[in-house]
């Protein structure tokens, strides 16, 4: 079952900007520390929908945060990953990992149904400028949205039936994985 993906609101897609995320030719911000985030881009060229799982998360990775199942999908400009942490498909949680070859296929997913959106808050996740955001409704969701350079853009989404998970863990989990996330193409690359 492919999660439908309500993601990139006009809002998030604001704090992206405002972020400096993007190949608008603005100088790298600052980080929480002080230090630039000039970091070198993340080659993610050769993911494709044979390999996003378990590139993007470890067998170990998975099987720590409780993952039943991984189910590689792939778009026009995107790949990616629906960890499903339980089968019942009316009480879905899980996480989404996609990989956008271009902003093209980002904006392309934009969806502008989110019953909810909280506003978007620029963060940074491993040194890497990032937009989070939570929504709310019948799901509950928090998702960030990383530059991993050259035009390129990773998206984790932590999703749960409302009420199951507090925005605040919603939040810590869906930070985390995006670090293993960025860590393990890191590694790779």
């Amino acid at each position: 079952m492919r999660r439908p993906l309500y993601i990139w609101p006009a809002l998030l897609l604001t704090a992206v900007s405002v972020t400096g995320c993007g190949t608008s030719g603005k100088p790298p911000a600052k980080t929480t520390t002080g230090h630039p985030a000039a970091l070198a881009p993340l080659r993610t060229e050769e993911v494709d929908k044979g390999s996003v799982c378990e590139r993007t998360l470890t067998q170990k990775q998975q099987d720590d945060l409780g993952v039943w199942e991984a189910e590689p999908m792939s778009g026009k400009g995107e790949v990616s990953c629906y960890f499903s942490m339980t089968p019942d498909e009316d009480n879905a949680a899980g996480y989404v990992v996609t990989l956008f070859e271009n902003e093209k296929a980002l904006l392309g997913n934009v969806d502008g149904t989110d019953p909810m959106p909280t506003k978007a808050v620029p963060v940074t996740v491993k040194g890497r400028m990032a937009a989070r955001q939570v929504m709310y409704g019948e799901d509950w969701s928090a998702g960030v949205t990383v530059d991993i350079g050259q035009g390129r853009f990773l998206y984790v989404e932590r999703y749960s039936p409302g009420h199951g998970v507090t925005e605040k863990e919603l939040n810590t989990q869906v930070v985390g994985a995006a670090e293993k996330v960025l860590g393990n193409l890191g590694s790779r690359g």
